[in-house]
């Protein structure tokens, strides 16, 4: 578990959230903030409560293939990876289960860090542009072609356990390779913060 002398207590002014899904893990933000220092999230962002990034594969993550087989190559052969982007209006905490989703609390250095880190995420065309993906299933938000290759020892929660060390939390990263190893720390570092009164109730389920 993460040392607790190493966990932000002063001049935590932001609030992430931290989320698993089954295999898969991503991070949610407040979309006025990352619209004010992202350089790739400004326009996904403007006039939206919430954004969720998670990263890849590029042909399992997209819904492209969900077989078995594109599976097992993603994590041995995979041609690219993918960033996932979903945009919320409002608070989307009702329809995400409560067990899978932390409060974590971090400084405005470690949420500029954070954002630079989602922004060096992104792959660039050669004009210095995101470069879209078609998404194959419906409701899952915008796909972008990522930096970084997807395998077995770098996958989603590999990348997510970086993104927490990027907000300056004292997660490990290397190895972390289930949601579940990543969610742990993420959830010892959030019960910490909670019990010395850093961060508030998560947000109602209804506004």
């Amino acid at each position: 578990m993460p040392a607790k002398q190493k966990i932000p207590v002063a001049d935590t002014s932001h609030t992430i959230y931290f989320i698993y899904r089954d295999w898969h893990t991503s991070v949610l933000l407040d979309a006025k903030t990352v619209a004010l220092h992202s350089r790739h999230l400004q326009q996904e962002a403007q006039d939206q409560r919430y954004i969720r990034i998670g990263w890849g594969d590029g042909n399992y993550f997209t819904g492209k293939s969900k077989t078995f087989g594109a599976a097992t190559k993603a994590l041995i052969a995979s041609s690219h990876s993918a960033l996932q982007v979903i945009t919320y209006r409002q608070p989307p905490f009702a329809s995400i289960p409560a067990d899978t989703l932390v409060p974590i609390a971090i400084t405005d250095k470690g949420m500029r860090e954070l954002i630079r880190y989602l922004d060096e995420s992104f792959a660039l065309d050669e004009s210095g542009q995101p470069i879209p993906l078609q998404a194959y299933v419906t409701d899952a938000g915008n796909f972008y072609r990522a930096s970084g290759h997807y395998s077995v020892f770098s996958n989603c929660n590999t990348w997510s356990g970086r993104a927490l060390q990027a907000a300056g939390l004292p997660v490990r990263s290397s190895l972390q390779l289930t949601a579940q190893s990543v969610f742990e720390q993420a959830s010892f570092i959030s019960d910490y913060q909670q019990n010395r009164g850093l961060i508030a109730a998560l947000p109602a389920k209804s506004e």
